[in-house]
């Protein structure tokens, strides 16, 4: 006889995050292995005594990881996810109750925060450190690098302001005027830099300052803004530590990542 389906849905519930969080999960392997009171006696100097309760930092820091470890690249699709994931939820000890914060906590908490404190930094040191006492790491290791291409056009490099003479500012600012012959750019200010010399060490860009002119002799492509990536794989274990080459210290902290396959 076919089954029809109930129409009345139901209003109350028993249950718990548990029920959706399957025994073999990779999540359910990893979590213990996260000591939450470490990452709070470590935050805990970088929020005040009195005012409302921020939200914890080790669920930041858990969430982060769990996007990670997901393959989610985005914070806006991490928020999503972390609404309606009951696997990720469970890794953060986010209550089925509780709303997913907005993706800005990630970037705030980073900009004001973090960054000031090296945290990433010591989360990162921590976890190599615990690799290595558990043994997890030889001197059997393989390196490889790569380009990644920023999110900055040629036309956003300017020169690095340095001090001129009157007479060599009037000199560039006509330099920078739009002739008529030249075409329309809607989408950036007209500018003409054939015939300029360019490099990274006169020039930075306003849309990504932290991103270079980079290339690779072997691929025949000329240089082009965006980042050198650099990876090192421990091959007995996985172990996989990876950075990304820019101009600050604190850019190169959030660059940092480790995993374990």
């Amino acid at each position: 006889m076919m089954g029809d389906k109930d129409p009345q849905l139901t209003f109350y519930y028993n249950i718990s995050l548990e029920t959706f969080m399957p025994q073999d999960h990779p999540l359910r392997g990893i979590r213990p292995l996260i000591d939450d009171e470490a990452i709070r006696r470590h935050c805990r100097p970088l929020y005040s005594k009195t005012g409302r309760p921020s939200i914890p930092p080790e669920q930041l820091f858990l969430a982060l990881l769990g996007g990670y470890l997901l393959g989610i690249t985005s914070e806006r699709r991490l928020v999503m996810e972390l609404q309606c994931n009951m696997a990720l939820r469970w890794f953060v000890g986010l209550n089925l109750d509780q709303d997913a914060w907005d993706h800005s906590t990630f970037s705030q908490n980073r900009r004001r925060r973090f960054d000031k404190d090296r945290t990433l930094e010591w989360l990162f040191d921590q976890t190599v450190k615990r690799a290595l006492e558990e043994g997890l790491v030889s001197r059997h290791v393989s390196v490889d690098g790569t380009l990644v291409r920023a999110n900055a056009s040629f036309k956003s490099f300017v020169p690095i302001e340095l001090t001129m003479d009157p007479d060599e500012y009037r000199k560039k600012l006509r330099s920078q005027d739009k002739d008529d012959d030249e075409p329309q750019d809607p989408g950036n200010r007209a500018v003409n830099f054939r015939g300029e010399k360019r490099s990274n060490k006169t020039h930075r860009s306003t849309t990504d300052p932290d991103c270079r002119y980079v290339s690779k002799g072997s691929s025949g492509t000329g240089a082009y803004p965006g980042y050198t990536v650099n990876a090192l794989m421990e091959t007995a274990t996985g172990s996989c530590w990876g950075s990304a080459r820019r101009s600050s210290a604190a850019a190169r902290r959030k660059s940092r990542g480790v995993c374990q396959s």
